[in-house]
């Protein structure tokens, strides 16, 4: 999205720059703390947006947009971070049996809650979980 508004912007400073927003929205002061995986890359159509809603429902109002060349951080909200603890898969995937709702359905049609770090600033809502691939966090 950095790159959208500033096509002059290279890929490795785009990152850099998402990743620092991802840095003050947790609230810890190294880049390392926030690695590991625990992260999102969206996985929808070129046509057919990932809807981030402010509510766990298809009705709820959208928080944002995004579309599979935006590729903005999108964590999962909840999941402990520092620097002693890098999530692996094993981790996220307990955190996201437990955060993502209802839990009687299988993890791909749960809502799952979930910052977002793009262009616009920090924002927070629900995704289900099937349009998103895991990501490691930058």
């Amino acid at each position: 999205m950095f790159r959208a508004m500033n096509p002059h912007l290279s890929a490795a400073m785009s990152a850099a720059m998402l990743a620092a927003g991802l840095v003050a929205f947790v609230g810890v002061g190294e880049a390392r703390a926030t690695s590991g995986f625990g992260c999102y890359r969206v996985n929808v159509g070129s046509d057919d947006p990932l809807v981030i809603r402010a509510e766990p429902d298809a009705s709820a109002p959208a928080v944002a947009r995004v579309s599979n060349d935006d590729q903005p951080i999108i964590a999962l909200a909840g999941l402990p971070r520092g620097e002693d603890f890098q999530p692996s898969l094993f981790d996220v995937h307990q955190a996201e049996m437990s955060a993502c709702q209802p839990s009687s359905l299988p993890l791909g049609a749960r809502w799952c809650p979930v910052m977002l770090v793009d262009a616009d600033g920090t924002k927070s809502g629900w995704l289900k979980r099937r349009f998103v691939d895991h990501n490691e966090c930058p």
